[in-house]
Parts: C-alpha cells; sequence; structure tokens
C-alpha cells in the first residue's frame, strides 16, 4: 500500500430502529481509497450484509452483495466549518443477485455543496447544497427498507421529522423511496466572538419512481440557527418550521449537533 492508497476493512452488528421499519442485520467489507490530488480521491470495495427486516409487522430477510465505487472532490478550507470551496461526492453501488444477493438493483447518489465567504475576515459566509438519488432495477416497495432513499432530518431537510418528507403509509410512517432531491442554503454570520447566527432554507421530496419528478413539488422548510463555534468546529443548535406541510407533520423540530449542517 501507497501512502495515498489505503485498504479499510470494517464490519459490524447493526440494529436499527425508525418509524418506518425495524432492521438488524450483519455487515463485513472492505473497500480501497486511492488520493489521486490534494482534491480527488477515489474509493472501490465490496460489501455482504445479512439482514432481517421488520416492515408493518412484515419480516423479510436479505442477502446482499454490494460493489461501491465512488469519488470525492474537496476544495474546502475547514472539515467542519468550511468558509471557502466546495465538496462533490458521487457513490454509485451494484447489488446483483449473481454474485450473491437475493435482489438486485442500482443505488446512485450525487452531493455537492459550496462555500462562498462574503467578507475578508470570513464572518459571513453564504453556503449551499444540492443532492440527487435514484435506484434503478426494482420497484420501491421490493427494495430492502433499510436502502431505500429518505429525507427529513437534522442531515437533510431540517423542519421536518426524521425521514418523513415523501411517502407515508395510512399510519403516517415513511415508505422512502426509488429517487431523491434536495436543495438548501443557509447565510452562516459569526455576529460576535465565537456566537454566530445562521438562517436557512431547505426543501427536499422522495419519489416512488426511479428518478425525480420535476412537476411534484418540494417540501420546504425555513429556520434559525445558533453557532457556539470551537476549536473543534461549531456547537449547532437548529430551529425550523415546514412550510407547506402535510397534516401529518409537526409544526417545528429542533436540532442539536456538532459540526454544521453541511
Amino acid at each position: 500500500i501507497s501512502n495515498d492508497q489505503d485498504f479499510i476493512v470494517g464490519g459490524g452488528l447493526i440494529e436499527e430502529r425508525t418509524d418506518g421499519y425495524d432492521s438488524q442485520k450483519v455487515t463485513v467489507g472492505g473497500r480501497f481509497e486511492r488520493r489521486i490530488s490534494d482534491v480527488l480521491s477515489v474509493d472501490f470495495g465490496a460489501t455482504l450484509e445479512r439482514s432481517r427486516i421488520d416492515e408493518n409487522s412484515i419480516e423479510t430477510q436479505y442477502t446482499l452483495v454490494g460493489l461501491p465505487v465512488g469519488f470525492t472532490i474537496d476544495t474546502s478550507d475547514d472539515l467542519l466549518n468550511p468558509t471557502e470551496g466546495g465538496r462533490t461526492r458521487v457513490r454509485f453501488t451494484p447489488y446483483l443477485e449473481s454474485l450473491g444477493s437475493s435482489i438486485s438493483f442500482y443505488s446512485m447518489t450525487a452531493r455537492h455543496s459550496q462555500y462562498v465567504a462574503l467578507d475578508s475576515n470570513r464572518d459571513v459566509v453564504l453556503a449551499g447544497r444540492a443532492a440527487v438519488g435514484s435506484i434503478i432495477g426494482a420497484s420501491t416497495g421490493n427494495l430492502p427498507a433499510d436502502k431505500r432513499l429518505y429525507s427529513g432530518g437534522s442531515g437533510s431537510v431540517r423542519g421536518y421529522g426524521l425521514q418523513k418528507i415523501g411517502p407515508l403509509d395510512a399510519g403516517g410512517d415513511p415508505i422512502g423511496g426509488s429517487a431523491l432531491l434536495e436543495v438548501g442554503a443557509e447565510l452562516r454570520w459569526r455576529v460576535f466572538g465565537d456566537f454566530g447566527i445562521v438562517p436557512f432554507i431547505d426543501g427536499g421530496q422522495v419519489y416512488d419512481t426511479d428518478r425525480p419528478d420535476l412537476g411534484q413539488e418540494l417540501q420546504w422548510a425555513a429556520g434559525l440557527g445558533l453557532r457556539y463555534y470551537t476549536p473543534i468546529g461549531p456547537v449547532r443548535a437548529d430551529f425550523a418550521i415546514p412550510l407547506n406541510p402535510r397534516k401529518s407533520d409537526d409544526w417545528y423540530q429542533v436540532y442539536f449537533s456538532l459540526g454544521q449542517a453541511f
């Protein structure tokens, strides 16, 4: 292994409990990461998963063999509090029955964020992001629930509950989808000392089709965040409200985390 290339092996026992599904799975995998330049890196590998998923009291078992490949372009100036540059992450993962998977499909996601300092001291930063995803080869209902695309929550569209954007079942629980579209923007203003405020707007939608339907309205939310800047990154508190909520959506959400939202 050279200095600009790493081989990473991992595995775990993972249990998830969400409004849409409960899952238990065993995972093992490995991947190569190679740094092509100071800003560009590529990675590829293989994963094996054995999972048991309970969705609406129906239990299904899956075996998945994935071959993820992707690349990252990172020109940002800081990991937790970027003020200049951008980040692009693209990932493609085929799951092939011929390699032992119990179902065959192809998952693709692309995410980009951009940061622009509006003053010389970089105390005011305009940040924006966009994400798109698609799963082809299997309908949403036939996909494992934990491999579907979801939106809503602290790391995506604030103002909505975790995974609550997109199709819901009769009980108001998220179903997930086969396509995803998200956008967002915020103004990060370091008002005085180590304290700042961040007005923001987020939008997103999850679709039952394998590509985003641009004719379908996004779910929008807006809010205001507080930041306390520390040597290891900002402590984040965000308050957000949905702008076009459905009857099942709460009228506000509050989030706490370390690091900027994106």
